[in-house]
Parts: C-alpha cells; sequence; structure tokens
C-alpha cells in the first residue's frame, strides 16, 4: 500500500494524543515531573504523559501495522521488520511542556529503508501541525510551506539554536537568535520560513520526522554522524542510549552553514 494512504489515520492518531497531552499540560503537578537519567548518564525530565503517549502510539503501530517495527525515546526498539519503523518521540520539550512553554508535541515519523517516508510534528498548544511525504511537500495545517529564499545572514534573518549552543559554543553571526527549546520546534520553524537556518544536537527519535518535513519544504540538512547511516533496527538496542547527533539546517543551499560561524568553547 502507498504510505500516503496511511496519513489520515496517523494524523488523527497524533491528533488525540495532542489532545491528551494538552489535557495533561492543564492539570500537571509538580509531583508528577521527575527527573530521568539515560543510558549516557544525561539527565531530562519525565511526566506520566510522555510514557502513556508512548505506549499509545506504539499500540497504534501494533494494531494499525503488526508487522511493521518501533522505536521510542521511553519505550525503546521493538524490531519486527527492519525496512519498516516507526520512530517516535512522545513529547519534543517536554522541560517547556512542565513550565507553559507552548513548543512542545508528539513527534512520530515512518521509515522505509532506512529513511524517512512519512513525518508528523503536532503541538498541541499552538494547535498546529506540520505533516510531510517524501515526494510530496512539506505542509503546515494543510498549506504548503517552504523555506524562506535567503542568502546571507544579516540582522534581518533569525536563527534557532539548541538549548545548550550558549556553553558549547561561540556563534559569531550577524543574525538574531532565539532559542525554542525544542528540536523539532526548531526544524518545523525553519520549514516555513520563519527562521534562516538551526542549529541542533538530538537522539534519531528527535530528528526523525522533522529532517523530512525540512527537506520537503526545500532546506538543506546536514547531520553528524550521518543519520542516513543509521539503521533505526541497531539504533538504542539492549537498553543503549542511542548516538547523538548535531544537526544544521539551512533554508537555501547558497545560504553558508551555520558550522562557519560555531566556534567550539573549551570544555
Amino acid at each position: 500500500m502507498d504510505p500516503a494512504q496511511w496519513l489520515p489515520r496517523v494524523e488523527a492518531e497524533v491528533r488525540r494524543i495532542g489532545a491528551l497531552q494538552l489535557d495533561a499540560a492543564r492539570s500537571l503537578r509538580p509531583d508528577q515531573v521527575q527527573t530521568k537519567r539515560n543510558a549516557a548518564n544525561e539527565l531530562s525530565l519525565v511526566t506520566p504523559i510522555d510514557v502513556e503517549s508512548e505506549r499509545q502510539l506504539h499500540a497504534f503501530v501494533r494494531r494499525e501495522f503488526p508487522d511493521h517495527s518501533f522505536l521510542g525515546e521511553e519505550t525503546g526498539n521493538e524490531l519486527r521488520d527492519r525496512d519498516h519503523y516507526w520512530i517516535a518521540d512522545p513529547i519534543d520539550g517536554t522541560t517547556n511542556f512542565v513550565h507553559g512553554i507552548p513548543y512542545w508535541g508528539p513527534s512520530f515519523a515512518y521509515w522505509h529503508g532506512g529513511q524517512p517516508v512519512l513525518g508528523l510534528v503536532f503541538f498541541p498548544a499552538l494547535d498546529t501541525l506540520f505533516t510531510a511525504r517524501r515526494g510530496g511537500g512539506a505542509w503546515q495545517d494543510g498549506r504548503r510551506i517552504h523555506t524562506r529564499p535567503v542568502d546571507e545572514y544579516s540582522a534581518l534573518t533569525t536563527v534557532a539554536l539548541h538549548s545548550r549552543t550558549h556553553y558549547t559554543h561561540h556563534l559569531h553571526l550577524p543574525a538574531k537568535v532565539r532559542v525554542l527549546g525544542s528540536i523539532i520546534a526548531n526544524m518545523c520553524f525553519t520549514a516555513r520560513g520563519t527562521f534562516a537556518a538551526a542549529h541542533g544536537r538530538g537522539r534519531l527519535w528527535d530528528v526523525a520526522a522533522g529532517i523530512l518535513v525540512l527537506e520537503e519544504a526545500g532546506a538543506v540538512v546536514e547531520t553528524e554522524p550521518d543519520v542516513r547511516g543509521m539503521d533505526p533496527a541497531t539504533y538504542a538496542r539492549d537498553g543503549g542510549a542511542g548516538e547523538v547527533m548535531t544537526l544544521l539546517a539551512r533554508a537555501d543551499a547558497g545560504l553558508p552553514s551555520l558550522s562557519r560561524f560555531l566556534s567550539p568553547l573549551p570544555a
């Protein structure tokens, strides 16, 4: 079956999960916010709705695509057919979610043969859905989106940075800077033309949907290591943390990569 035909039911599920998250955000209590440490010894926040959202996305895949594999931030890697993978970040931007900043939501992607084919990102607090289909373009709430045509950085352009860029790199760039606190938000808002470029760090589930949204919107996407060389079937297996990648995206091939303007700071 053509994966494009799956899009309406996947979109309905992502919106349903987003509605559950929005209800949870309105009633979130401090005692529901916990700190977790992953296999790489990194600390982050997690809430019951993170775990429940991923559980329900996983159940959706098992029900609708029983032969397909699943990779998620909270529950790990379930290998069935290595050529068909659903990759989920149940809430990208959990710190934003906890603190009432609206840039958060579920990110869900279908990868076939090691490349993204469908990508969906929903921001429930903004009621905004980004979707992309390989060869079918990138869309925001049913409207086709494209990156902003720009060929230089200036005071009239804005770039999005990772929340830790300021203590890992020095940025020497004649542009305005924004930090949304969500790598997927940086990616989606670059795709729609808000930002000229974006820098981020994350794992495969953080970028799996956003890479397709960016590429289908016309962006140039670089990752180190190259995400195109990653095999979801071996990623974060056996309790591993999964390799972290650096993402650099820019609106146009004529625009220099942000890597030229980011100088690593001493450890």
